[in-house]
């Protein structure tokens, strides 16, 4: 009878040339390693980290089917932003977000007139970022809180919980246009709050056509002119946790469209 370890050798791994003691154990005809090399111990990460993305993928993309992008911004990229005055520092600030991006703390607010291109690096950040297998999401508010409204209908067959579960759990999340339309105080209390919080320490860009004290003004009271935000706790964590650039560049959509009327005349 053999003992459950009889016979020992060495192992040279090919990658770092490492050599480590290794045992062959008869009962289940194989080798062991006594320790892993670092090579092995980075590919174990690894795979751990690509089943875990796999599965907040998968989960990420089961509540929100469809996609909450225009069509514009499911085609936008750095390649296809035409910086224009106005527009330079909120795109430095766009290409050196993803240069930094695995180790940055923070994350971006771009605010300014509409029109002017916030939104086109945002989506060209988090298509990029999705390219290098990251798990991103990008939301256009008005339309995430329609769908967390029709989350909590009776047949729905995702729930509140599901939608804000998928917005937290994913690498970075865009939350575009926040501040557009009136904000009620459940979708506040039930949506934003929980979200914003539950996303401390991951990075999240947002954009807004409001300036700062309009966006703090429509965090603080809803539609009806309910306080909602006494103490600013949203907005102390926008602040908190994101780098804040103005883009004052112009609207392009308004100079095309005054393009075309010039060029129909």
């Amino acid at each position: 009878m053999f003992a459950d370890s009889e016979f020992e050798g060495v192992y040279c791994c090919i990658k770092c040339r490492q050599q480590i003691k290794r045992t062959y154990f008869p009962p289940k005809k194989q080798w062991g390693l006594n320790r892993a090399c670092k090579c092995v111990q980075e590919e174990s990460e690894k795979a751990q980290l690509e089943s875990d993305r796999r599965h907040r993928r998968g989960q990420m993309e089961r509540v929100f089917s469809q996609s909450i992008m225009n069509e514009d911004l499911k085609q936008a990229s750095f390649q296809t932003f035409i910086p224009r005055s106005g527009t330079e520092t909120a795109h430095r600030a766009a290409l050196d977000f993803m240069e930094t991006y695995e180790t940055r703390k923070t994350g971006l607010l771009l605010y300014g007139p509409p029109g002017n291109g916030k939104s086109h690096l945002a989506a060209a950040i988090h298509h990029e970022l999705n390219r290098q297998g990251f798990v991103c999401l990008f939301l256009d508010v008005p339309q995430l809180l329609k769908l967390a409204k029709s989350a909590t209908k009776f047949n729905s067959k995702i729930t509140l919980i599901d939608v804000i579960n998928g917005a937290v759990a994913c690498d970075l999340l865009t939350l575009d246009e926040l501040g557009a339309g009136e904000l009620l105080a459940d979708e506040y209390k039930d949506v934003l709050f929980p979200i914003l919080n539950g996303r401390q320490g991951k990075k999240t860009n947002i954009t807004s056509n409001l300036d700062l004290s309009e966006l703090e003004q429509w965090l603080f009271k809803d539609k009806w002119g309910n306080v909602i935000d006494k103490d600013g706790r949203l907005f102390d964590r926008i602040l908190g946790s994101l780098d804040i650039y103005h883009n004052t560049g112009t609207s392009k959509r308004r100079e095309d469209a005054m393009k075309r009327i010039q060029q129909g005349s």
